[in-house]
Order: structure tokens, then sequence, then C-alpha cells
């Protein structure tokens, strides 16, 4: 299984999750819009500590998908009996909005049992024109211990433009 991919999960483990996601969603969509100041730490029941937004990473393109996903998730919380765990459109949308609001957060967001490698590299970049040459990681290589994170997204990469996730000079493993 794709180690970012979301898991099935079934009944109230689902349920909880889509609600934490909407809630996180709305508590991010509050700080873009000045309801709530970005600075302001967000204390979720569970999490050892606060979570916090990342400025930064607030761009256009992940608020607008935050935003369409929280629109999605209404629907599934008020109608619940469509709620199923192996519905791979919802897994996807539950996916997406994860890995969005972990860039966000600067953190992973694990639920349930699951067991989600921890990067040993993390990079996330996000450019709206692409011309020259976009690296997320470069090195000489890797061990087989080693984990490596690139999140990277372009509006447009033009004839000259190149975008690598990660470029290795070496052995990987």
């Amino acid at each position: 299984m794709d180690p970012l991919a979301f898991p099935v999960l079934a009944g109230t483990m689902l349920t909880e999750a889509v609600r934490f996601l909407f809630d996180r969603a709305s508590a991010v969509l509050d700080r873009r819009a000045g309801r709530v100041p970005v600075e302001e730490p967000e204390s979720v029941a569970g999490r050892p500590s606060a979570l916090q937004v990342r400025a930064g990473e607030l761009t256009d393109a992940r608020v607008e998908r935050v935003s369409q996903a929280q629109g999605a998730l209404r629907v599934y919380l008020s109608r619940p009996d469509l709620l199923q765990g192996e519905d791979e459109g919802l897994r996807d949308l539950l996916g997406q909005l994860r890995r969005d609001l972990e860039e966000v957060y600067g953190c992973s967001l694990p639920f349930g049992d699951e067991q989600r490698p921890q990067p040993g590299a993390e990079v996330s970049q996000h450019a709206d024109e692409i011309s020259g040459q976009q690296v997320g990681i470069r090195a000489q290589g890797m061990t087989a211990k080693g984990r490596a994170r690139v999140v990277q997204t372009s509006g447009t990469i033009t004839e000259t433009g190149e975008q690598v996730g990660m470029h290795f000079d070496g052995p990987i493993g």
C-alpha cells in the first residue's frame, strides 16, 4: 500500500476521521479568512501538542482544495449512511485533504493504529510557473533506512522548465 494513501476505515473510526479532517479544514480556512489569528495554535483532543498553521503553506491552490474537500465532507457528515470505508473516491478525497493539512501543519496526521513512515527529509515546494529547474532533494545517495518526502505543485512548467522530486547521483539502499 502507498504509505501516503488513506487507510480503509469502517464505522466509528471512519466517521471520526471524517470529522477530524473536516474540523481541521475548518480551522485552517478560519485562519486564512482572518476569523482566527494564523499564529494562534489549535489544541486538539488526543494530540500531545497543539497544531500550528504554517502561513507560508496556505497557497491559493491549497486553500481551494481544502475548501472543496470541506464542502464534500459536509455532505458525508450530514448523511453518515454514505460513509463507506471501501469508497475509493472518499479515500482519495480524505488522502488529498490529509496531505494538504499535513503540509499546512508540518506534521503527520495518522488515524487509528495506522503506522506511517516518518521521513528523514521533507520538502514542500510550490510555484506558479517553473522556467528553470525545481528540485526537491538532490543527494549523493540514500541509505536503506533513509526516508524522504517531497511534495511539489506548479501551475505551469515552461518548455525550458523541469520539476524533479528527488535526484540521486549515487546508490539508494
